[in-house]
């Protein structure tokens, strides 16, 4: 793409309380993923790979560990003369929604850009943004929503809630249904992942046109409203997927990249996942340790054992430790004799020695970030 030709939108002001207490003192966008990156890698990457150099993130709470992680954006080419990485920072605004709104034009405005492409970070994907725009500029659609056909049905419970589009055979979206997290989601229906493509003149009237009904500000809520009345297409993404809204969500897309396809469908060879680059030194295994089907990431000191579990940067794991089915993340310590089945240990959190972790694949026990676990616990069941 030429420079100037499109921008985008990086809209984080997303619904986390599904994932508390990890959330606690982050957002959805910062939450580490797959060892060594974070939710907002995602659609970052998937911008900056389309040669999209001017994005905007618009952010609504605490966001220090997210600015710790980007920075100036130097990872995604971002840190450049032309364009670059601008935040806006909402969370101590009088008027949340109409500084929503005044961001927003101030920044399409100044872009000067042909085309707009909007996107969150709760739908894990790896999407080319070019053949997007190819396919939008071929269909001469007002706006073009990606979306995922799916094959077998989503029972209720197993998801938020998602707009499921009713599609003609030519890709026209006829209808737009929001379908509750309470409710059961049909195979074969086409989930809308939220990606947003249409000409920044279009976006800017759909602005202004929603601000004069009166009503509170909200960019989800004029682009829902924008497919429902505007002439929108379907774009098919075919790639993997996963929606996060909780921390089972969360805890089952980690552990699908220990399925080498998922992990070669996300982090695909031509389209690169970046992230912010660390100096470390390779994980050091001991003579006795025994680490079987695990993502491991470096920096780590493992003398005891894991299996089928995601081990992120810099973690200690003491001689006779046993972690099974779990995520141990960045700078944890789980102690000797320490036994861990369905476990999520936050950041920098210490596991005494000889404690008991038992969990369930559908609830696991959850250590908080800096939390020393001294006490065994076994999850709820019921």
């Amino acid at each position: 793409m030429k420079a100037n030709k499109i921008c985008g939108i990086l809209n984080l002001s997303e619904n986390k309380e599904g994932l508390q207490p990890l959330t606690k003192n982050r957002p959805l966008a910062a939450m580490p993923f797959a060892c060594r990156y974070r939710l907002v890698d995602f659609p970052l990457s998937n911008m900056t790979n389309a040669g999209i150099n001017t994005i905007a993130m618009f952010l609504n709470e605490n966001n220090r560990s997210l600015f710790d992680h980007i920075r100036s954006g130097k990872e995604w080419d971002l840190n450049t003369m032309y364009g670059g990485l601008f935040v806006f920072d909402e969370r101590n605004a009088d008027d949340f929604s109409q500084e929503n709104y005044d961001n927003s034009l101030n920044f399409l405005t100044k872009s000067a850009t042909e085309y707009v492409v909007i996107m969150g970070s709760k739908m894990i994907c790896n999407i080319d943004l070019k053949t997007v725009l190819q396919h939008h500029k071929q269909q001469e659609a007002d706006i073009t929503v990606v979306y995922k056909k799916i094959t077998a049905p989503i029972e209720a419970g197993d998801h938020d809630d998602l707009s499921v589009f009713e599609m003609s055979p030519a890709g026209q979206i006829l209808t737009n249904t929001v379908v509750g997290k309470d409710e059961r989601i049909e195979a074969e229906s086409s989930l809308s992942l939220e990606i947003y493509l249409l000409k920044q003149d279009l976006l800017l009237n759909l602005l202004k046109n929603y601000r004069e009904t009166g009503r509170d500000f909200s960019l989800d809520a004029v682009m829902e409203q924008a497919v429902e009345h505007t002439n929108a297409n379907g774009f098919e993404y075919t790639g993997y997927m996963r929606q996060i809204y909780s921390v089972n969500s969360y805890f089952e897309g980690n552990f699908d990249m220990l399925e080498g396809s998922n992990l070669s469908a996300l982090f695909q060879e031509n389209q690169k996942i970046h992230t912010k680059a660390k100096n470390e030194v390779p994980t050091f295994y001991a003579e006795n340790s025994d680490i079987k089907d695990c993502l491991v990431a470096n920096g780590c000191l493992l003398r005891g054992t894991a299996e089928h579990s995601l081990i992120f940067r810099n973690v200690v794991l003491e001689e006779g430790a046993d972690i099974k089915n779990s995520m141990i993340m960045q700078g944890a310590k789980v102690g000797a004799g320490a036994r861990l089945d369905y476990v999520i240990a936050d950041k920098k959190s210490v596991i005494a020695p000889g404690i008991e972790l038992i969990g369930t694949r559908e609830n696991p026990i959850v250590v908080k970030k800096d939390e020393h676990m001294e006490s065994s616990r076994k999850a709820e069941i019921g």
